[in-house]
């Protein structure tokens, strides 16, 4: 097998790969190892292609993949709340009783216990069930799920 046919051979094992794995960072070897491929083809030296193979894939890798990406997740939030971010939104048991404000009461959500207040000032009574509307320091505040 000639240099060129060996780069074009890597560059179809690194898009096979690719599919299987995410991130789009296979595909930037395989551009890469098609150049080193046409290197080769004009004639050449080993040299001359690993150079080749290093800039193509620097340069893909610092540009065609970022555009991808912004392709393929165009409208999607792909950030992950974390910490008390993670609990907004969710339903938890009113496991304490709220009584009316500003006393407090405790919620379970996930096995752990919460300091609950209500969000509109009613009290809730055991075994509710509620939805975590924001987080205030080291209370959740709460609201009936009808």
């Amino acid at each position: 097998m000639t240099d060129a046919q060996l780069w074009l051979v890597t560059a179809i094992i690194l898009f096979i790969l690719e599919i299987v794995t995410p991130g789009f960072v296979l595909a930037n070897f395989g551009v890469a190892s098609i150049a080193a491929a046409t290197a080769a083809w004009l004639g050449g030296d080993l040299t001359v292609q690993v150079i080749v193979f290093v800039i193509t894939c620097v340069v893909s890798f610092f540009t065609v993949r970022p555009i991808l990406h912004k392709m393929l997740y165009k409208g999607k939030d792909t950030t992950v709340p974390t910490g008390t971010d993670a609990i907004v939104g969710r339903i938890a048991r009113v496991t304490e009783r709220i009584p009316a404000s500003p006393e407090a009461g405790r919620v379970q959500v996930d096995g752990d216990s919460w300091r609950a207040l209500s969000a509109d000032g009613q009290p809730v009574e055991t075994d509710k069930t509620v939805r975590i509307m924001r987080v205030d320091s080291t209370n959740v505040i709460v609201k009936i799920v009808e």
